[in-house]
């Protein structure tokens, strides 16, 4: 209470011109104060407000309506997922937008919540049940006026409308949302998009301030209850940016979140970005500015930060043809070189446009500012490791973690997870437990996840956070014993896991399918009827459902579950299968062809369905 009152007084002389030792702490840092939203701020800074609406990070993310996406969708804005069949074609009705997906046997309509993407480079789109966020199978690419699949779901890899929009992502494409504590992508609020005090920190006592009369001569002084990038030192100018342009493999300090990060802060204090190093590889990620610019001359023999460059309150697109030149020569005003003026193009000889490796139909500028050769080479050279970004020294637990997510992730070589173990056999059981457990689980070696729980007597797995660790930790326990055949100390462990983590749904289908498979099957409708009514678009919750009313008896009802879940998966093996049987039972051979012959047309090998389809046409 005295420092509080002692910083109040300092900013009240402040006000007044009195002459004043600096404050080191900025007051918004503290987990007290409030976010107040751009609406507020706009309300004393209006043109800046105007102006920065129209940059990239004002327009990240909005509700789906017209003039919020880019595209033109018309009768032949179709996408073809010659891998699973499927097509997609977008269209307005009104003021919505839906998607449809079409395929041999069915077609499915979704309606477009949200649209993420300023439009400079693409529009994604987002769907909403209940506050469950998922990413929709279509992107459209401004660049190249295409419309594609969206990254990752290339190849065969097309996840439908099942892809989950988490905490990390919406923490970087967006104001901060509000996640329900114990999911993974349940919110019960989404902002419009980045807002002012994702640089500046959180409002609340800057207002109070203002309204009160505190007002501070920013001529002179530092207003000390709001965080003013370009008053900070570059390093900590630098890390306000890389929390969200230095893209990589994020590991999370020890309870830490995707909240925790302020403007002023040191980034290693709740995150470690870690990235791949390969050799001769000069290819880069989308967000990787920070990265590519940490590489580059200029920053590391200068006092250069991005904002040396970049307004973040103007949009890029509305600065005059050489403004960005200008900056060049503000350094390189001794250029040897006659023709270089303030009319030439440094940038695109110097950062130059060039495609990323994780997203399709888009160029950027390469931020590492060099001389460049122009020549793509897609063949990397062999791996080196994983290099933290941000951190000089990250430890052992860090960098154990940093291998498995890599794995988990990005990239399924096995070499990976054996320097994941390498680490980890360097820490104490206790302070390895959890990690220890992903690694076994993603090895699927069970026997070795059920010693270090016997080794390990009361591990407290006790929890509610927002990566829910201890719930995947319990979980992955869980089913270790079930793959063992021990049930009881299998459904306590998946219990624990769903009492800390509710609405990660997947877990209680655990528990659910568990009862099933020992014949409760009442038990078992229960917990499926519980996920239903929580998510009602969960095909697999569906699937099991009609499968224990099927061995209920209750053939009615199993149809109806069997029909909602083959309405959202037409490609569904077991609900295609559990439809044979359920007709088999009724003695209607035409319909157990019809579905059996839908399994071969999408896995032609399928032993069971070859099997059964024999023994009818015998």
């Amino acid at each position: 209470m005295r420092l509080e009152l002692f910083i109040i007084t300092l900013l009240l002389i402040t006000a007044c011109g009195g002459k004043v030792e600096p404050v080191n702490d900025y007051l918004n840092l503290h987990d007290s104060v409030s976010y107040v939203g751009k609406e507020t701020c706009m309300q004393c800074h209006y043109e800046i407000y105007e102006s920065y609406m129209q940059t990239g990070m004002g327009q990240s993310f909005d509700k789906s309506y017209p003039k919020k996406s880019s595209a033109n969708f018309d009768e032949n804005s179709i996408i073809k997922d010659i891998h699973l069949g499927l097509s997609y074609h977008p269209f307005w009705k009104n003021d919505t937008l839906f998607l449809k997906e079409h395929g041999s046997y069915h077609h499915r309509i979704e309606n477009v919540d949200y649209i993420i993407g300023s439009g400079h480079h693409t529009n994604s789109h987002m769907w909403e049940e209940n506050g469950y966020l998922h990413q929709m199978p279509f992107t459209y690419y401004t660049q190249e006026g295409k419309l594609d699949l969206p990254p990752g779901y290339e190849n065969g890899n097309n996840s439908r409308f099942s892809r989950k929009i988490g905490l990390e992502c919406m923490s970087c494409h967006n104001a901060y949302p509000k996640i329900v504590l114990g999911s993974e992508n349940k919110y019960e609020y989404i902002p419009d998009g980045i807002d002012c005090e994702r640089c500046h920190g959180a409002g609340g006592e800057h207002v109070k301030r203002m309204i009160s009369g505190d007002l501070v001569d920013t001529s002179k002084y530092i207003d000390y209850s709001i965080v003013n990038p370009a008053k900070l030192p570059l390093e900590k100018q630098f890390q306000i940016c890389m929390r969200c342009h230095l893209q990589g493999n994020t590991v999370l300090a020890d309870g830490k979140s995707f909240y925790d990060f302020k403007p002023g802060m040191d980034l290693n204090e709740v995150m470690t970005v870690f990235t791949a190093r390969y050799k001769d590889d000069e290819t880069f990620i989308m967000a990787s500015h920070a990265d590519r610019l940490q590489q580059s001359s200029c920053f590391q023999n200068s006092e250069m930060s991005c904002i040396t460059c970049h307004d973040p309150h103007h949009s890029v697109r509305k600065k005059p043809q050489n403004y960005f030149n200008k900056k060049c020569f503000s350094c390189h005003d001794n250029c040897d070189d006659e023709k270089n003026t303030l009319n030439s193009d440094c940038v695109s000889c110097h950062m130059p446009e060039s495609s990323s490796s994780d997203i399709p139909h888009v160029t950027i500028n390469d931020h590492k500012i060099a001389v460049h050769n122009n020549k793509v080479n897609d063949n990397k050279g062999d791996f080196i490791g994983l290099v933290a970004l941000n951190n000089e020294k990250p430890d052992n637990l860090t960098k154990a973690k940093a291998y498995i997510q890599h794995y988990e992730k990005i990239s399924s070589d096995a070499f990976l997870l054996d320097s994941a173990n390498n680490y980890i056999s360097k820490l104490s059981i206790d302070v390895s437990f959890q990690v220890s457990i992903h690694l076994y689980f993603l090895k699927k070696d069970y026997e070795s996840i059920r010693n270090i729980v016997y080794a390990v007597e009361n591990y407290p797995l006790n929890k509610m956070t927002y990566d829910n660790q201890h719930a995947w930790t319990s979980y992955r326990i869980g089913y270790s014993f079930a793959h063992n055949g021990q049930n009881i100390l299998a459904i306590e462990y998946y219990e624990r896991a769903v009492a800390l983590a509710p609405y990660v749904l997947e877990f209680k289908m655990k528990l659910a399918d568990l009862l099933l498979s020992q014949g409760n099957y009442e038990k078992s409708i229960i917990h499926y009827k519980n996920i239903l009514n929580e998510f009602p678009k969960m095909q697999t919750a569906w699937c099991n459902l009609g499968f224990a009313y099927l061995k209920y008896g209750n053939i009615s009802e199993a149809q109806e579950c069997f029909k909602n879940s083959i309405s959202l998966n037409p490609s569904h093996i077991q609900t295609l299968l559990n439809l044979a049987s359920l007709h088999l039972l009724l003695d209607e051979k035409e319909e157990v062809v019809k579905y059996l012959n839908r399994v071969l047309d999408i896995q032609p090998n399928h032993l069971k369905a070859n099997n059964l389809l024999n023994e009818i046409n015998v």
